[in-house]
Protein backbone atom coordinates (compact mmCIF):
# COMPACT_ATOMS: atom_id res chain seq x y z
CA UNK A 1 0.00 0.00 0.00
CA UNK A 2 0.97 4.00 -0.62
CA UNK A 3 2.09 5.93 2.07
CA UNK A 4 2.65 9.51 2.23
CA UNK A 5 4.70 11.98 4.80
CA UNK A 6 4.10 15.35 4.49
CA UNK A 7 6.98 16.90 6.22
CA UNK A 8 9.12 20.77 6.33
CA UNK A 9 12.15 20.01 8.00
CA UNK A 10 15.29 17.95 6.03
CA UNK A 11 16.15 16.65 9.66
CA UNK A 12 12.85 14.57 9.28
CA UNK A 13 13.91 11.58 7.29
CA UNK A 14 16.89 11.05 9.47
CA UNK A 15 15.44 11.58 12.88
CA UNK A 16 16.37 8.97 15.44
CA UNK A 17 12.91 7.92 15.83
CA UNK A 18 10.75 8.46 12.34
CA UNK A 19 13.59 7.23 10.73
CA UNK A 20 13.23 3.73 12.07
CA UNK A 21 9.89 3.67 11.25
CA UNK A 22 9.83 4.57 7.78
CA UNK A 23 12.43 2.08 7.35
CA UNK A 24 10.35 -0.45 8.65
CA UNK A 25 7.34 0.86 6.48
CA UNK A 26 8.93 0.83 3.45
CA UNK A 27 10.14 -2.80 3.58
CA UNK A 28 6.04 -3.49 3.58
CA UNK A 29 4.85 -0.72 1.39
CA UNK A 30 5.53 2.25 -1.17
CA UNK A 31 6.68 5.41 1.23
CA UNK A 32 7.06 8.87 -0.39
CA UNK A 33 7.69 12.00 1.51
CA UNK A 34 6.54 15.34 0.10
CA UNK A 35 8.26 18.18 1.74
CA UNK A 36 6.05 21.69 2.31
CA UNK A 37 9.15 23.76 2.60
CA UNK A 38 9.40 26.46 0.60
CA UNK A 39 6.00 25.55 -1.42
CA UNK A 40 2.63 26.57 -1.29
CA UNK A 41 -0.57 25.07 -0.95
CA UNK A 42 -1.60 24.86 -4.96
CA UNK A 43 2.18 23.69 -5.54
CA UNK A 44 2.08 20.86 -3.44
CA UNK A 45 -1.61 19.77 -4.95
CA UNK A 46 -0.15 19.87 -8.32
CA UNK A 47 2.76 17.58 -7.49
CA UNK A 48 1.32 15.43 -5.47
CA UNK A 49 -1.78 15.08 -8.23
CA UNK A 50 1.04 13.69 -10.64
CA UNK A 51 1.60 10.65 -7.84
CA UNK A 52 -0.12 8.31 -6.96
CA UNK A 53 -2.91 8.88 -4.27
CA UNK A 54 -1.69 7.42 -1.20
CA UNK A 55 -3.66 5.19 1.37
CA UNK A 56 -2.49 7.20 3.83
CA UNK A 57 -1.19 10.55 4.55
CA UNK A 58 0.87 11.29 7.69
CA UNK A 59 0.66 14.95 8.88
CA UNK A 60 3.71 15.79 10.10
CA UNK A 61 4.40 19.18 9.06
CA UNK A 62 2.15 22.16 10.43
CA UNK A 63 2.68 24.57 8.17
CA UNK A 64 -0.13 26.93 6.76
CA UNK A 65 0.32 25.40 3.31
CA UNK A 66 0.44 21.64 4.44
CA UNK A 67 -2.65 22.33 6.86
CA UNK A 68 -4.40 23.36 3.40
CA UNK A 69 -3.24 20.74 1.47
CA UNK A 70 -4.30 17.65 3.91
CA UNK A 71 -8.18 19.95 4.23
CA UNK A 72 -7.96 19.56 0.20
CA UNK A 73 -7.30 15.78 0.25
CA UNK A 74 -9.29 14.99 2.58
CA UNK A 75 -12.17 16.62 0.85
CA UNK A 76 -11.01 14.55 -1.96
CA UNK A 77 -11.77 11.87 0.65
CA UNK A 78 -8.43 10.68 0.94
CA UNK A 79 -7.00 9.63 5.15
CA UNK A 80 -4.54 11.89 6.89
CA UNK A 81 -3.46 11.75 10.32
CA UNK A 82 -3.63 13.41 11.84
CA UNK A 83 -6.89 15.22 10.82
CA UNK A 84 -6.17 18.85 9.05
CA UNK A 85 -8.71 20.01 11.75
CA UNK A 86 -6.78 18.45 14.95
CA UNK A 87 -3.44 19.90 13.59
CA UNK A 88 -5.04 23.52 13.21
CA UNK A 89 -6.65 22.89 16.53
CA UNK A 90 -3.51 22.25 18.49
CA UNK A 91 -0.93 24.77 15.71
CA UNK A 92 -3.64 27.86 17.28
CA UNK A 93 -3.61 28.01 20.72
CA UNK A 94 -6.81 29.70 20.58
CA UNK A 95 -8.55 27.10 19.15
CA UNK A 96 -6.27 24.79 21.34
CA UNK A 97 -8.31 26.80 24.54
CA UNK A 98 -11.74 26.87 23.51
CA UNK A 99 -11.60 22.65 22.42
CA UNK A 100 -10.37 22.10 26.37
CA UNK A 101 -13.40 24.63 27.67
CA UNK A 102 -15.33 22.54 25.72
CA UNK A 103 -14.94 19.47 26.92
CA UNK A 104 -14.54 20.84 30.26
CA UNK A 105 -10.59 19.62 30.99
CA UNK A 106 -8.67 21.54 32.71
CA UNK A 107 -6.58 24.15 31.35
CA UNK A 108 -4.86 27.40 32.56
CA UNK A 109 -7.04 30.69 32.73
CA UNK A 110 -6.03 32.33 29.10
CA UNK A 111 -6.23 35.68 26.88
CA UNK A 112 -5.73 36.40 23.11
CA UNK A 113 -4.68 39.43 21.72
CA UNK A 114 -4.42 40.29 17.99
CA UNK A 115 -0.52 41.68 18.88
CA UNK A 116 1.12 41.70 21.69
CA UNK A 117 1.20 45.11 21.43
CA UNK A 118 -2.19 45.39 22.00
CA UNK A 119 -1.73 43.74 25.21
CA UNK A 120 0.69 46.27 26.16
CA UNK A 121 -2.23 48.98 25.60
CA UNK A 122 -5.16 46.90 27.50
CA UNK A 123 -3.78 46.31 31.01
CA UNK A 124 -7.59 46.33 32.78
CA UNK A 125 -7.95 43.79 30.41
CA UNK A 126 -4.97 41.73 32.19
CA UNK A 127 -6.22 42.85 35.63
CA UNK A 128 -7.87 39.17 36.24
CA UNK A 129 -3.98 38.24 35.73
CA UNK A 130 -1.80 38.01 38.62
CA UNK A 131 2.53 38.08 38.24
CA UNK A 132 4.01 36.22 36.98
CA UNK A 133 2.57 35.79 33.50
CA UNK A 134 3.05 33.40 30.81
CA UNK A 135 3.41 34.93 27.12
CA UNK A 136 3.11 32.55 23.91
CA UNK A 137 3.09 32.93 20.20
CA UNK A 138 -0.25 32.18 19.35
CA UNK A 139 0.73 30.25 17.02
CA UNK A 140 2.72 26.99 17.91
CA UNK A 141 6.02 26.55 15.47
CA UNK A 142 9.60 26.28 15.38
CA UNK A 143 10.89 29.19 17.39
CA UNK A 144 7.43 30.95 19.00
CA UNK A 145 7.47 33.27 21.85
CA UNK A 146 6.98 31.11 24.81
CA UNK A 147 8.17 33.52 28.06
CA UNK A 148 7.58 33.29 31.57
CA UNK A 149 7.31 37.19 32.85
CA UNK A 150 7.70 38.05 36.46
CA UNK A 151 7.27 42.14 36.54
CA UNK A 152 5.47 44.39 34.06
CA UNK A 153 8.93 45.92 33.05
CA UNK A 154 9.75 42.53 30.95
CA UNK A 155 6.66 43.00 29.53
CA UNK A 156 7.23 46.54 28.20
CA UNK A 157 10.88 44.59 27.41
CA UNK A 158 9.50 41.92 25.09
CA UNK A 159 7.23 44.79 23.05
CA UNK A 160 10.61 45.88 21.44
CA UNK A 161 10.67 42.27 19.12
CA UNK A 162 7.75 40.89 19.52
CA UNK A 163 5.03 43.96 19.24
CA UNK A 164 3.67 42.54 15.59
CA UNK A 165 3.29 38.90 17.14
CA UNK A 166 -0.08 37.33 18.02
CA UNK A 167 0.05 35.99 21.51
CA UNK A 168 -1.73 34.52 24.01
CA UNK A 169 -1.18 35.61 28.07
CA UNK A 170 -2.00 32.46 30.36
CA UNK A 171 -1.66 32.42 34.08
CA UNK A 172 1.17 31.13 35.97
CA UNK A 173 0.50 28.10 38.14
CA UNK A 174 3.36 26.81 40.28
CA UNK A 175 4.63 23.23 39.88
CA UNK A 176 6.92 21.29 40.94
CA UNK A 177 9.83 22.75 38.53
CA UNK A 178 9.19 19.57 35.79
CA UNK A 179 7.47 19.71 32.53
CA UNK A 180 5.95 15.81 32.25
CA UNK A 181 5.40 15.09 29.21
CA UNK A 182 2.52 12.53 28.22
CA UNK A 183 2.98 10.91 24.38
CA UNK A 184 -0.10 9.00 23.05
CA UNK A 185 0.36 6.35 20.11
CA UNK A 186 -3.03 4.81 19.38
CA UNK A 187 -4.20 4.99 22.87
CA UNK A 188 -0.83 3.60 24.50
CA UNK A 189 0.60 6.40 26.59
CA UNK A 190 4.20 7.21 26.96
CA UNK A 191 6.08 9.27 29.40
CA UNK A 192 8.87 11.27 30.88
CA UNK A 193 9.66 14.46 32.30
CA UNK A 194 12.10 16.87 32.12
CA UNK A 195 12.79 20.44 33.80
CA UNK A 196 10.47 23.04 32.96
CA UNK A 197 12.16 25.29 30.38
CA UNK A 198 10.87 27.78 32.44
CA UNK A 199 13.59 27.32 34.53
CA UNK A 200 16.89 28.67 34.11
CA UNK A 201 20.55 26.96 34.86
CA UNK A 202 18.94 23.40 34.79
CA UNK A 203 19.20 20.72 32.91
CA UNK A 204 16.93 19.84 30.10
CA UNK A 205 17.34 15.75 30.31
CA UNK A 206 14.01 13.36 29.86
CA UNK A 207 13.64 11.25 32.76
CA UNK A 208 11.35 8.54 31.16
CA UNK A 209 8.37 6.85 33.48
CA UNK A 210 7.64 3.12 33.87
CA UNK A 211 4.42 2.62 33.26
CA UNK A 212 4.12 1.96 36.98
CA UNK A 213 5.33 5.08 37.52
CA UNK A 214 2.72 7.14 35.34
CA UNK A 215 -0.09 8.06 37.55
CA UNK A 216 -3.93 6.69 35.81
CA UNK A 217 -5.35 10.15 36.15
CA UNK A 218 -2.30 11.12 34.12
CA UNK A 219 -3.35 8.58 31.56
CA UNK A 220 -7.07 9.11 31.65
CA UNK A 221 -6.36 13.19 30.81
CA UNK A 222 -4.05 12.33 28.29
CA UNK A 223 -6.72 10.13 26.22
CA UNK A 224 -9.32 12.40 27.06
CA UNK A 225 -7.46 15.07 24.94
CA UNK A 226 -7.06 12.83 22.31
CA UNK A 227 -10.72 12.00 22.12
CA UNK A 228 -11.81 16.03 22.47
CA UNK A 229 -9.10 16.56 19.11
CA UNK A 230 -9.65 12.93 17.10
CA UNK A 231 -6.02 12.49 17.01
CA UNK A 232 -3.65 9.24 17.17
CA UNK A 233 -0.37 10.82 17.06
CA UNK A 234 0.06 13.36 20.34
CA UNK A 235 1.83 15.20 22.94
CA UNK A 236 0.88 16.41 26.00
CA UNK A 237 2.56 18.68 28.36
CA UNK A 238 1.24 18.62 31.67
CA UNK A 239 2.54 20.59 35.26
CA UNK A 240 1.83 19.38 38.43
CA UNK A 241 0.37 21.46 40.59
CA UNK A 242 -1.64 21.34 43.59
CA UNK A 243 -4.91 21.22 41.99
CA UNK A 244 -3.83 18.16 40.20
CA UNK A 245 -2.04 17.56 36.31
CA UNK A 246 -2.77 20.86 34.35
CA UNK A 247 -2.51 20.34 30.85
CA UNK A 248 -0.58 23.62 29.30
CA UNK A 249 0.01 22.67 25.38
CA UNK A 250 -0.76 20.02 22.82
CA UNK A 251 1.24 18.89 20.18
CA UNK A 252 -0.26 17.02 17.04
CA UNK A 253 2.31 14.37 15.91
CA UNK A 254 6.14 15.01 17.72
CA UNK A 255 8.65 13.55 16.93
CA UNK A 256 9.00 11.12 20.14
CA UNK A 257 12.11 11.34 20.67
CA UNK A 258 13.96 9.47 22.88
CA UNK A 259 10.50 7.69 23.73
CA UNK A 260 11.63 3.90 24.44
CA UNK A 261 9.14 1.98 21.93
CA UNK A 262 8.05 4.24 19.86
CA UNK A 263 9.04 3.25 16.51
CA UNK A 264 7.13 -0.20 16.91
CA UNK A 265 3.94 1.67 18.45
CA UNK A 266 4.07 3.72 15.21
CA UNK A 267 4.32 1.13 12.61
CA UNK A 268 1.52 -0.96 14.43
CA UNK A 269 -0.37 1.78 14.40
CA UNK A 270 0.04 2.85 10.52
CA UNK A 271 -0.49 -0.80 9.61
CA UNK A 272 -3.35 -0.62 11.54
CA UNK A 273 -4.77 2.37 9.62
CA UNK A 274 -3.66 0.72 6.36
CA UNK A 275 -5.38 -2.37 6.74
CA UNK A 276 -8.98 -0.05 7.78
CA UNK A 277 -8.22 1.75 4.40
CA UNK A 278 -8.35 -1.46 2.34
Amino acid sequence: MHICLLMDNPETPRHPVLSVALETLQARHAVRLLDMAGISATQAHELESKEQPADLYLLKSHTPQALELARMLESRGRRVVNSWSASRACQDRVLTTEQMRAAKLPWPQTRAFATLADALNAPAELASFSWPLIVKSRYSRRGDLVVKLDEPAQFQALGTQWSHEPVIIQEFVSGDGWDHKLWVIDQRVFAARRRSPLETGVAREDVPLTDSELPAAWQELALAIGQTFCMQLYGVDLWLTEKGPLPVDINAFPGFRGVPGASDALVHLIGRLLVEAR
